[in-house]
């Protein structure tokens, strides 16, 4: 490491030390959280660079070694099944699964490539190592519940792509704590920013059993369309992005699939038929995945950050009351002799019902 990246070095670190002053030191979490989203506001408002990529991709190697180190004394395993990724002169948006636990740690460790992270509610590292070893590596963080610093982030990790860094990202935006989703829906975040930067898309599913995590990396996706984006009105755009979203999560399903294969298939293990699991055995799963995340956070919290599709919800919503008219209409007639009360009940709701959805 020469002389000019050493001093890029110090920098860093005595911006972490000015940073890090005795009024933080005595904050509460709520007031750190507010504290760096006003930050990233007031610095990309001023027109603050990113900046030191150079010493960041350095330093990497390092902070590789501190991972791994990390994982042997955790007494986790690592296994990287296939790596189908091909080296680009592109920029890569590493688009990965997210199962909660140590799976940013061990996505780079299987990865190998430098990347910065783009993080969404950080505020598990604002009062932790962490936060000093994830700003040597590089990170871009977000509140997910605030739109405008959203806004800021995708802008940031566009900034990271276009000199040339590359970037790791969850798209799910949250654990995927369900019991029989591979994936589940993704955010448009990852394609956009690709689409901005030029970038690739690598996909990379990770899953964990036991104490040991199996990682599969896939082929790169150019999603780069042959059309002048640029010139496009956000109406012809947006179904655009959700097609070329929608390209990333069936990758990511089927390394994820190919992951659950292979496992059983080394362990010789029977599938358990989904009517055999209980409620109580899914409730005991998505809190066990809290549990070992730590940081504060709650299964509701994961349920909050989830993509949730509106179109696709009120469809369900519309399918659901529309059987539940049904279902009224049914009980009207078989009780149509036997309780007025609930006859006169049932028509109420039943003509509700009409109006709002109507009868197919």
């Amino acid at each position: 490491m020469d002389k000019t990246l050493l001093l890029q070095l110090r920098r860093i670190l005595i911006e972490d030390l000015k940073n890090y002053n005795e009024n933080l030191k005595n904050m509460s979490l709520e007031e750190l959280e507010q504290y760096y989203l006003e930050l990233r506001r007031r610095e990309f408002k001023d027109g603050v660079a990113l900046g030191e990529f150079e010493i960041r991709e350095t330093i990497h190697p390092i902070l590789l070694k501190l991972i791994t180190i990390d994982r042997l004394l955790s007494f986790e395993g690592l296994e990287v099944i296939s790596d189908e990724s091909v080296k680009t002169d592109k920029p890569i948006i590493y688009a990965c699964t997210h199962i909660g636990g140590n799976d940013i740690a061990r996505t780079f460790e299987a990865m190998k490539e430098h990347a910065y992270l783009f993080l969404g509610d950080p505020k598990g590292i604002y009062q932790d190592v962490t936060g000093l070893l994830l700003h040597l590596n590089g990170v871009v963080c977000m509140e997910t519940s605030d739109k405008e610093d959203r806004g800021i982030a995708k802008e940031r990790g566009v900034e990271v792509l276009k000199n040339g860094s590359n970037l790791l990202i969850y798209p799910e935006g949250a654990w995927n704590t369900t019991h029989n989703l591979p994936v589940m829906d993704l955010y448009d975040g990852a394609t956009i920013m690709a689409l901005e930067s030029g970038a690739e898309i690598v996909p990379i599913a990770i899953e964990q059993f036991g104490k040991k995590f199996y990682v599969k990396i896939g082929k790169n996706i150019d999603i780069i369309s042959a059309e002048n984006i640029n010139e496009m009105s956000k109406e012809r755009l947006k179904p655009i992005i959700r097609e070329k979203t929608e390209i990333i999560r069936q990758a990511l399903g089927t390394l994820k699939m190919d992951i659950w294969e292979y496992y059983w298939d080394q362990n010789k293990r029977k599938l358990t038929k989904r009517a055999e699991i209980t409620q109580e055995e899914i409730d005991n799963y998505e809190q066990s995945i809290v549990d070992k995340c730590g940081y504060g956070f709650s299964v509701e919290d994961v349920h909050a950050t989830r993509y949730n599709d509106r179109k696709k919800q009120g469809y369900e919503l519309t399918e659901r009351l529309k059987q539940q008219l049904n279902n009224t209409i049914n009980t009207v007639v078989f009780d149509e002799e036997k309780d007025k009360e609930c006859k006169e009940r049932a028509k109420v709701l039943v003509k509700e019902l009409r109006q709002k959805y109507g009868r197919e």
